[in-house]
Formats: structure tokens, sequence, C-alpha cells
């Protein structure tokens, strides 16, 4: 009959190589994030744990943080032990390498003591998330709370301490754990960050869970999306103008634009393709400066905008056409104070003819001019561009008429 040692080593035996597989399938599952995070670690060494167990805690812990990149410009991992009292392990900048970490995982020895998690709590604070021992500023801060039994002293304070400097909690609990106290201890929300298990070998059931949270945790460094770039505003007329942008380094789902005016109202918005980077803003008030906001888009996420404003131009003045005959027409319109150059750009709109745009210049006093070379009876739209050294001022559209070849007969209108 095999003694209650031997059955012991062949159930650990056992257990260790379930949790090897386990390990050894997930090697493949990598976090794949440039985001920074400073982990600590927390783990009861306590007596009602046992060395047994904890040869299994050290499995798991070398299961959760082996799909992490290990590095002082990625995710550092310290670890502290407790009982009565509480130890550091290793600090953050101990193991600048994934396998140097492991090592230390696999050669963490066992402590042994009472169960003393807020102080623990209060401990990892004051010496783990620390500048002088590799903690970073621009890095997410996590803790990961690993105990098999209800805290012999206060713990509420202990970690809304944690919580009030910006360490996100986990708190994983085993056999005796109090849920009540896992709960008070973990971040929100507590199906994220709470995890409790009826015995030590069900840790690995929750590897996989625990794995892909704390990735997203990491990536909460660098999710917040990058915002588009270079807004640039083009096509101005009295009532639209297009937005442009550059997109920004990681694919979108969609970019949002919302866009109103400066002097207040309400505001507008669009939603754009994520492959798209223009849009046009239509049914603007004539000359009237809009703020415009472009925002990425992914998982109903939103980057912080870029900005911009674009005024509008002045609604457009009358233009006058008169003395129309089969084959011109003439064009006149009121002088525009600062104009250095009109253009009239002017299509056929109801001819046989190809309807190709033809362009007239015209110098900045000049209020009038005769388009000639038309088809007969045929409508042409025109439309003048005020400018001001090249750059628009006041567009201006008319429609006028060529009279058949038998008729000679002119007529004036006012187009508005």
């Amino acid at each position: 009959m095999k003694s209650r040692r031997s059955l012991e080593a062949l159930a650990l035996l056992a257990l260790l190589l379930l949790l090897s597989s386990s390990q050894a399938q997930g090697q493949d599952i990598q976090c794949r994030t440039s985001g920074k995070a400073d982990i600590v670690l927390l783990v009861d060494g306590s007596w009602s744990v046992g060395r047994f167990n904890f040869r299994i805690i050290r499995n798991f812990i070398a299961d959760i943080v082996s799909p992490f990149n290990i590095g002082p410009d990625n995710v550092q991992i310290a670890l502290s032990q407790y009982s009565g009292d509480t130890r550091t392990e290793w600090h953050l900048n101990s193991h600048p390498t994934k396998e140097s970490l492991l090592q230390a995982v696999n050669g963490l020895p066992f402590k042994g003591g009472n169960t003393m998690t807020g102080l623990a709590l209060r401990f990892i604070l004051g010496n783990n998330f620390q500048p002088g021992v590799g903690m970073r500023p621009d890095a997410r801060k996590i803790a990961v709370l690993i105990t098999d039994g209800k805290s012999q002293d206060e713990v509420v304070f202990s970690s809304q301490s944690l919580r009030d400097s910006g360490v996100e909690l986990y708190a994983v609990g085993v056999k005796q754990a109090d849920n009540k106290e896992l709960e008070l201890i973990a971040s929100d929300p507590d199906e994220v960050h709470m995890y409790h298990v009826r015995d030590f070998s069900f840790l690995a059931d929750i590897v996989h869970s625990l794995r892909v949270n704390l990735c997203n945790s990491v990536k909460g460094s660098d999710t917040e999306l990058a915002p588009p770039t270079n807004l640039v505003t083009s096509e101005v007329t009295h009532h639209s103008f297009r937005v442009s942008w550059t997109a920004p380094e990681l694919p979108v789902k969609m970019y949002r634009v919302t866009y109103a005016e400066v002097a207040g109202g309400p505001t507008m918005e669009l939603l754009v393709d994520g492959n798209v980077t223009t849009t046009v803003l239509e049914n603007l008030s004539s000359l009237t400066e809009y703020v415009v906001n472009v925002y990425a888009v992914v998982d109903e996420v939103s980057s912080e905008p870029l900005k911009g404003t674009q005024t509008t131009l002045p609604a457009p003045k009358n233009l006058s056409v008169s003395d129309e005959t089969s084959s011109s027409m003439k064009v006149s319109w009121e002088v525009e104070d600062g104009a250095t150059e009109y253009l009239l750009l002017y299509r056929s709109i109801n001819g046989s003819e190809p309807r190709l745009d033809k362009v007239v210049s015209v110098a900045g006093d000049v209020t009038e001019t005769q388009l000639v070379e038309l088809t007969p009876n045929t409508e042409y739209s025109i439309l003048l561009l005020a400018l001001q050294d090249e750059t628009p001022m006041v567009t201006k559209k008319g429609r006028g008429l060529t009279r058949p070849v038998w008729g000679k007969q002119t007529h004036k209108r006012i187009i508005t």
C-alpha cells in the first residue's frame, strides 16, 4: 500500500504535467501590444497555502506572465510575498527579460506565516510602486493579488489607497478566500477583476480569462486611439466646404466628423467609413466660421479630436446676363472690394456640344465681359469667382440662354 506522501507526490506530478501541458498550449498566445505596464504580483505565502499548493501557484504565475513582452520599454513585473509581514522577492526593474523573469518565478521560495492582506497591499504601494525601483510615469499600474483565505486585517482602505494612486487591482481567491473581501479589493467591474476557484487545482481553468483581461489592461496604454492628423479644408463655397485629413497609423472602423458654428448653435455630425479620409460639409450658412472635429473610432471608442476651423464665403450677389444673341452674351456684376481678378467659368447645360468648362479671366477693376463663340439656342451655367491674390473671396452664379439663329431679339435677365 502506498504511503500518503507518495500519493501526494503522484498527485503533484499529475497536476504539474497538466499545468505544463496547459502552458505549452498557450505559448503561442501572446499579448501583442506596445503598451507599457508595471505589474506587481502580490502572493499569499501563508501556512494555509502550504508548500504543495505553492508549487502550483508558481506554475500559475508562470502561465499568466508568459504572454507578455517583458522589458524596460514594455511590461515589467515585480513580485512580493506576504504572510504576517511582506517581503519583496524582486522589483519591477529586476528582470529585463522574460527568461530571467521565468527563472525567478521557478525559484520563488515559500514564506509561511499568517494572512495580513491589508498590510501587504499597503506594502506594495509604498515599496513596489515607486520610481526608484522601476515604476515608470507613462506605464499602466496593475496589481494582482493571489490569496487562499480571509485577511486577518483591514483591506478596504488599503485597497482604496492603491486605486486612488491609479493602480488597477485584480484579486484571485482560492478555497477559503472571502468573496465579499475580494470584491472590495478588486477594481470594477468584478466580472473582469475578481476570480475565485474552489481549489488550487482549478487555477488552470482561469488562466486564459485572466491573461486576456490582463492583456487588455496593459493595452490600455496604447489603445487610446491616435487621432487623425493634418486637417485640410478646400472647395470652399458660401454653403459648403470639403474637409480632408491623414489617417492614423493603425486602422480605424470609421471617422466621426462634428461641426458647429463658432458663435454657437447645434452640433452636426457625419460618420465616414474608415477607409475614407475626406468629406464635404453642406447646407452651411454663408460668411460663417465653423469649428470642425474629426475623431477616429474603433469599437465605439473615439480618439481625441483633430480640430480646425473654416469660414464659408459670402452669399453670391446678383449676376446679370444680357445682350444675348445666337453666339454671345454679356455678363456683368457688382464690384467686389479687394478683388484682384475675376474668373468666369461657363458650360452648356442643354446643348448637343460636349459640356466642357470654359474659363475667362478679367482684371479686378472690370465688372463685365462678353462670352463669345457660343452655341445657338443653348442654355449656359455661369460661375463668377472673385479672387484676391489667388484666394477665393466670393462666388456668383447665373444662367444665360443664347437665341436661335433666326432671332435677334435681346433681353435682360437678373439671376439670383
